[in-house]
């Protein structure tokens, strides 16, 4: 979990991994340089719970490289995500892992409740679904991930997963996991909840567009017509994903 200034939501989205039902875990949190009460939050948490590891940082590095870090240091047999102002249900990790042995995918998604904090906007909780299976080719032309429902064996997980030069640094990486071929799984459940902030690059179209045509340029080797059609595609369905009338 990368933490920057997110005082907010850090005990609700702490919280629901700790009341995971599939107790057999550990949380490495990365404080990337906060300036609020983030890291006194965290310190008060991981006294209570040693399951939670802890590690801040002095200078702020960036969502990406935060992620990196905390691979560096994981040592379970399997790699989940969690953004600090997303939640997990209790049953997501448990779900998930009877899912992967069943499949025997090693890459697992799950559907998510898209909640929309700007409430000005009037724009009512919604839930993005997922298929059964995602393959490469599926993945080009919709991202079926969000970083906080995915996943992963960490066997599969390189030392640099997250390019801190894409802006859809998470999208670049589930690109590269996909390219030799392996499928994912997918769990047609909402067992995550996606916080779409005012502001945030997910909120903000033209910045989240740019960003796509950026990692299909980058991360891709599809001819120049081919990323076209793909990016159409993309920016079709987010107008369904985030509605019409969201900025």
């Amino acid at each position: 979990m990368p933490v920057c200034n997110s005082e907010p939501y850090l005990c609700d989205s702490i919280g629901s991994v700790l009341k995971q039902s599939m107790t057999n875990f550990e949380l490495i949190v990365v404080d990337d340089a906060s300036a609020d009460r983030s890291v006194e939050i965290i310190d008060e948490m991981a006294a209570a719970d040693p399951r939670i590891t802890f590690i801040s940082l002095k200078e702020n590095r960036g969502v990406a490289e935060a992620r990196n870090i905390a691979l560096t240091s994981a040592r379970g047999h399997y790699v989940a995500f969690l953004d600090s102002d997303d939640c997990w249900e209790s049953q997501k990790l448990e779900k998930q892992l009877n899912a992967m042995g069943e499949t025997r995918c090693p890459l697992c998604a799950c559907s998510y409740r898209m909640h929309f904090e700007d409430s000005s906007k009037r724009k009512p909780d919604r839930v993005f679904h997922v298929p059964n299976r995602i393959s490469y080719d599926d993945l080009l032309r919709v991202n079926y991930f969000v970083t906080s429902t995915v996943v992963i064996e960490s066997k599969l997980v390189p030392q640099k997963m997250f390019d801190a030069s894409l802006m859809h640094e998470d999208y670049g990486a589930w690109l590269a996991l996909l390219r030799n071929g392996q499928e994912a799984c997918g769990i047609d459940e909402p067992l995550a909840m996606y916080r779409v902030r005012a502001g945030s690059r997910s909120s903000n179209k033209v910045v989240s567009a740019w960003g796509r045509w950026d990692a299909l340029k980058r991360c891709t080797d599809e001819p120049l017509m081919r990323r076209v059609a793909l990016f159409l595609q993309y920016a079709v369905s987010g107008l369904k994903k985030y509605g019409f009338s969201h900025e």
